[in-house]
């Protein structure tokens, strides 16, 4: 048997046992147990799509780059001993999280679509857009993102994603977030020549800058971090999708008035369009009503759950996904996990509605379960009269 083919070998059988026992001193891991983990490692990092690159790696462990790259290579001069345990159970904590089963699939349900719609025209007429939900999370933005990123006409050389935490509301921290997004080195000198060299990979290029959760950097220090996306987008041309919550609108239009801020007011102005993601499924005089999934996109999205969802169950998740700040398809996603995993402990072959319920309150205060419960048992289209 080839060396390649013993390590795919090894793959088979790496959940049942480990390279190397647990609890072992890492004094007396041996030679030949630190040469299968890296090559190991360097497999299955291959192997996986897209590619793990060493620094991603390197970060799950709390080492530098430059220290994977030499343990692979057999040129680690620290304590291999230690790093290949480490590894080991990096390896074993991935492959097992890889091959769960999934839950849902991506469907290009509403809001996705108007999401797509934006920055396709964001991306072609080079413009900084914005498309904005609830404050309350669920409604897919962030899957959106990803689903788009993932487009052949997108990809990572047409457009990339920064997610901005509440930590990143500040110049430096923006400056990083959008520097790794793009694969560039953000770790040396100034803010101003992080700036530099971002400005200097954009620069002539057909490009859409997606930045999600970008409400995070409201209340940051004189609203640095707005005016530095919009120096970038001067310096390069480059298309930019701002995504986020309705607290960011409020907030731009309270502080321009607060402040008499004419310059908050331009930033304000160059934003075309703004796109509130739930006016077409917001019932009343307020919306269309349009649905924001279908039941044959539920269908679809729980199509290759590990077990079946009934046909009454799929319903019920449709008109839970409909119930205004109810918790939308995100909720849906986490009660399916949830009654999944209750549904093998107790042998049943499909999830159903009484399981859902129990699902449902097992997440949330039992009064808030009942709520929703009780409007989900309502017909949408009864809970969109009596809003119109």
């Amino acid at each position: 048997m080839s060396e390649r083919d013993t390590l795919v070998d090894r793959e088979r059988i790496r959940g049942a046992s480990r390279m190397i026992p647990e609890g072992t001193d890492p004094n007396k891991v041996t030679d030949e147990q630190i040469r299968i983990v890296a090559a190991d490692v360097e497999m299955f990092c291959g192997q996986q799509k897209p590619k793990i690159n060493r620094k991603d790696v390197a970060k799950s462990i709390g080492y530098s780059p430059s220290v994977i790259s030499d343990f692979v290579n057999g040129k680690y001069a620290g304590d291999r001993g230690q790093l290949a345990i480490a590894l080991e159970g990096w390896l074993l904590e991935e492959e097992k999280r890889r091959s769960r089963p999934q839950t849902t699939q991506f469907v290009w349900a509403n809001v996705a679509m108007q999401i797509k719609a934006v920055a396709s025209y964001a991306r072609d007429y080079r413009k900084i857009a914005m498309v904005y939900g609830p404050d309350t999370s669920g409604v897919g933005k962030t899957v959106a993102l990803n689903a788009i990123l993932g487009l052949p006409e997108m990809g990572p050389r047409r457009a990339a994603l920064a997610t901005i935490d509440k930590v990143d509301a500040n110049p430096t921290g923006l400056l990083r977030k959008l520097c790794a997004a793009i694969h560039i080195d953000d770790g040396r000198g100034s803010n101003r020549q992080r700036f530099q060299r971002i400005v200097q990979k954009l620069t002539g290029r057909s490009f859409l800058l997606m930045i999600d959760q970008i409400h995070n950097l409201r209340w940051s220090k004189d609203d640095k971090p707005f005016y530095i996306l919009t120096d970038l987008y001067d310096a390069t041309q480059t298309a930019q999708l701002w995504c986020g919550t309705s607290d960011l609108v409020a907030y731009l239009q309270r502080q321009q008035a607060r402040n008499a801020d004419e310059s908050l007011a331009q930033i304000r102005r160059r934003i075309f369009p703004i796109v509130d993601l739930m006016q077409n499924v917001r019932p009343g005089e307020e919306g269309n009503g349009e649905p924001l999934v279908t039941i044959e996109q539920v269908r679809e999205m729980f199509a290759k759950n590990k077990l079946k969802i009934t046909g009454a169950a799929a319903k019920f998740l449709y008109q839970l996904a409909h119930i205004p700040d109810g918790g939308a398809i995100g909720l849906c996603v986490q009660i399916v996990e949830y009654a999944t995993m209750l549904a093998e402990m107790r042998g049943l072959p499909s999830i159903d509605v009484p399981l859902l319920r129990e699902a449902l309150q097992c997440g949330v205060r039992t009064e808030r379960a009942e709520t929703l419960c009780r409007q989900a048992d309502e017909p949408r289209a009864a809970r969109i009269a009596a809003a119109g």
